[in-house]
């Protein structure tokens, strides 16, 4: 069930509204007499960046598709509140859509989790699969329900590697490894149960905490490690492949189920269109990150993956068994070659 804002806020937000201030989600009639919308979306990075660049290409598509009945103001750097902050308080104004992970809608509903289960998607073909099929939609819209949004597209981040300052290609060698995770159940369970110490940090401490070997490593797609400079504090960056995450495209459900049917269905494209665009272009952009390492004299190391994957064989089955389902949905979705 959807968390609610403070009740000041809320009353704060609804008298800004009632007053005829903040972006309108309906604004106005265009010239056909058809209502035209204004849209803030909410995104907590900056141009090139997977969920912004995610967002771009959403905001061009739809504004094609509606003949500029609806537009797309874009509004970078958490500048609108952190990601808990703008989901809480979409239904209030605070955005009307967004581009997150789905792992990051577990504070709202445990079936989110499942995004950043480990080692249940293999490579980018079963992640279209997954993402771009019946077992994505399916579970966008279990998500979406349990947590009062409306879930759409599905864009391939890239796999999540480590970045260390020591060399690692065991399981054993990551035992005691102090790591950056991110501060949500699965990631962190996902650690100890190797036996590392994953340490949650705002991603703004990450750089500091490794100079300062607060932490020895961290975990990221390679992409974005990259575009945080990582390199400059690690030169090991290891391939564990452990998550695909998904960026999608979110709206409060109330929300959106009140639009027309055709921006309904604008809206559904756009989020299609936009993963499509930005998934073939992560390919790209990690094939030139890993030139760019070698350059720059780091190492990339390869792990025995069907290793690593079998020792989580029974992690799903014991710390999420809710999700066991889910998992095994997943792992069937892979392309038969």
């Amino acid at each position: 069930m959807k968390k609610f804002f403070t009740t000041a806020m809320a009353m704060t937000l609804t008298m800004g509204m009632l007053s005829g201030c903040g972006g309108a989600k309906d604004g106005g009639d265009g010239a056909d007499g058809a209502a035209s919308y204004t849209w803030k979306m909410a995104l907590n990075s900056t141009e090139g960046d997977n969920a912004y660049d995610t967002g771009a290409a959403f905001k061009e598509k739809i504004e094609e598709l509606t003949n500029g009945q609806v537009t797309v103001e874009l509004y970078g750097g958490a500048s609108l509140g952190s990601t808990s902050e703008v989901l809480e308080g979409m239904s209030y104004g605070v955005a009307d859509v967004m581009v997150e992970s789905v792992g990051t809608l577990a504070t709202f509903t445990p079936v989110a989790n499942i995004e950043a289960a480990p080692f249940l998607i293999n490579d980018y073909d079963h992640f279209m699969a997954v993402w771009q099929g019946d077992v994505g939609r399916e579970l966008k819209e279990a998500v979406g329900d349990a947590a009062g949004f409306k879930l759409f597209g599905g864009t391939f981040r890239g796999p999540r590697i480590v970045t260390a300052t020591k060399a690692m290609t065991t399981i054993d060698d990551f035992k005691g490894f102090k790591l950056r995770a991110p501060n949500l159940e699965m990631y962190l369970e996902t650690w100890n149960w190797m036996k590392a110490a994953p340490t949650p940090l705002a991603m703004n401490e990450v750089y500091t905490a490794l100079q300062q070997h607060t932490v020895d490593g961290q975990e990221n797609p390679m992409v974005d490690s990259l575009n945080y400079a990582f390199d400059e504090v690690c030169k090991y960056w290891i391939k564990t492949d452990h998550v695909f995450g998904a960026n999608v495209v979110i709206m409060d459900a109330d929300y959106f189920a009140g639009l027309p049917e055709d921006i309904q269905k604008a809206v559904e494209e756009a989020a299609d269109y936009a993963a499509q665009k930005v998934s073939a272009e992560q390919l790209i952009k990690i094939e030139e990150a890993e030139a760019r390492l070698l350059e720059k004299g780091c190492e990339i190391i390869e792990i025995d993956h069907a290793a690593f994957a079998s020792y989580y064989d029974n992690f799903i089955e014991e710390k999420f068994p809710d999700l066991k389902d889910w998992a095994d949905k997943i792992k069937a979705a892979a392309p038969q070659n």
